[in-house]
């Protein structure tokens, strides 16, 4: 009866309320059909000698839903007989509840980070998209400098050099007069005509380092070599050229990719790396072409560094990862207080057939 008392106080029943009564139709049960079935049903089974237990809804007298780890269990004599059952539970109802809640959180949290996943992967998709523009647009921007240049090149050659040319020709014949009826106009006649030589060297040159025709009509090995033969005359900079003189042609899109790395690499040693030489190598082989330049200047400070290694910095650096990145291709970027070293790999996207240019001999006008 203590027990009995402590459940029944901590149910809210009074004794007369459970006395005499079938387990299954006490106040515990009286509101829950499905639990009273399943007790009544397990009573004849639990008599045999077979024990029960189930989670079952069972009532408070406050007219409260709870649920209990309810068992049945049968007591036996000292001969194996039983003769009485014993009903027992725990009531699980806060355990049930915060599983409940547990479960319809994790649910939530599930359905927000699936939310967020499907987010994420939308932004993703976006800033890919955007990127694939931006690197669309910086492509087309390349080819368009490079057409806006080998028209500037081809109007500088064609219209200002033609029109300096005949000036010069002007003036010669003005000095050749001048030394015939104005001997004092002569001299200064003479020093306007090599101003005007010079000039036209310096828009030939110009007009070459836009675009270089060589590259057009010979390749790679011509044009590189005239570049530096050029360079090494206006800089003072040592330079050593390695390629090969059968090197070969290439499609013409990466002949003028190549040059163009050549001529960023070695104009920035020039200007900023204090280096008095520089190291230039091209290769290729049947997977495509490598280009290494190699200086001895003052170096990348770290954070610079830092910042092209992950993408950024200047407007001349992005646009050689661009050139190389038209290619599928891969540039490296070393640097310390020993100089810097920068490699360009370039897959080849279709065979180019290695045409000899051994014959060709390097163009010397615009040195």
């Amino acid at each position: 009866m203590d027990a009995n008392r402590l459940s029944l106080d901590a149910c809210g029943y009074r004794a007369e309320e459970t006395l005499g009564r079938p387990f299954w139709e006490t106040g515990w049960w009286s509101r829950f059909p499905e639990s009273q079935e399943k007790i009544k049903a397990a009573t004849p089974r639990v008599a045999d000698g077979i024990p029960y237990r189930e989670v079952l809804e069972y009532g408070w007298g406050d007219g409260s839903t709870r649920l209990v780890d309810f068992a049945l269990y049968p007591i036996v004599d000292d001969h194996g007989e039983v003769f009485c059952l014993h009903p027992t539970g725990v009531d699980i109802t806060d355990h049930k509840r915060a599983e409940e809640n547990y479960r319809s959180l994790a649910e939530r949290l599930e359905a927000e980070v699936r939310a967020r996943t499907i987010e994420l992967e939308n932004r993703n998709a976006d800033v890919l998209r955007q990127s694939e523009l931006l690197r669309d647009f910086s492509r087309r921007l390349l080819q368009t400098q490079d057409e806006e240049r080998r028209h500037i090149a081809r109007e500088l050659h064609d219209s200002a050099g033609q029109t300096l040319t005949v000036l010069s020709m002007s003036l010669m014949q003005l000095v050749q007069k001048a030394a015939e009826h104005g001997p004092e106009l002569a001299a200064e006649a003479e020093q306007i005509e090599e101003f005007v030589q010079q000039l036209q060297q310096e828009i030939r040159t110009t007009s070459y380092l836009l675009h270089p025709p060589l590259l057009d009509e010979s390749g790679l090995y011509s044009a590189l070599n005239w570049y530096v033969q050029g360079l090494v005359e206006r800089s003072n900079l040592d330079i050593e050229l390695n390629i090969s003189e059968d090197f070969g042609r290439l499609q013409r899109d990466m002949e003028l990719a190549v040059f163009r790395l050549v001529q960023e690499c070695l104009t920035n040693i020039h200007r900023h790396s204090g280096s008095k030489t520089a190291t230039i190598r091209i290769a290729r082989d049947a997977e495509g072409v490598t280009v290494a330049v190699h200086d001895r200047g003052k170096g990348m400070p770290a954070e610079k560094l830092a910042e092209i290694q992950a993408g950024g910095s200047g407007v001349g650096t992005r646009g050689m990862r661009e050139r190389v990145r038209q290619f599928k291709g891969e540039m490296k970027i070393d640097s310390s207080s020993k100089g810097t070293n920068i490699k360009f790999i370039l897959p080849i996207p279709e065979m180019s057939s290695p045409s000899s240019t051994k014959n060709i001999q390097p163009f010397q006008a615009a040195v």
